[in-house]
């Protein structure tokens, strides 16, 4: 297996962050990957996340140090999806769902393994889609903007 690159060393360090903090393991979570995504059974599954990281433009910081040694910037956002089952499911459970994993990487600045920082303080707006249905799922989201720092 590759050393992993740079998007996917910011996405297993977004995964991380929610792997470390999601407090309710009875809401099942999808991360977007290149399978086809099941979809729970809405009858018995009231509530689930798909999520997703995106990546934006990047940016040079700072130069010093020789060829490939400048400070860059990666900008990105992580898409949280919580769909909510239209035969048992509650909009403000689903609400309250999704403050609890904005919440989790508001004010979130972690240096990773690497020495490069990942940071969910900086400001930006955007916006998924709206509220959508599509007969079983009912669906809320909320985009969240992050800055990655590291030479190169």
């Amino acid at each position: 297996m590759p050393t992993p690159g740079l998007y996917r060393t910011i996405r297993d360090d977004i995964e991380g962050v929610w792997n470390t903090n999601w407090t309710q393991p009875g809401i099942t979570v999808f991360w977007r990957d290149n399978d086809p995504q099941p979809v729970p059974d809405p009858t018995s599954t009231p509530h689930f996340f798909r999520n997703e990281v995106d990546f934006g433009k990047e940016d040079i910081v700072a130069f010093g140090g020789g060829r490939h040694a400048a400070l860059r910037c990666q900008y990105g956002s992580v898409i949280l999806r919580c769909f909510t089952s239209r035969m048992i499911g509650d909009e403000d459970e689903a609400l309250d769902l999704l403050d609890s994993a904005v919440k989790m990487f508001r004010s979130q600045r972690l240096t990773d393994g690497s020495s490069n920082d990942l940071s969910f303080i900086g400001n930006g707006s955007g916006f998924d889609w709206g509220p959508g249905e599509d007969g079983t799922w009912f669906m809320r989201s909320v985009l969240l903007v992050f800055e990655y720092r590291f030479f190169g």
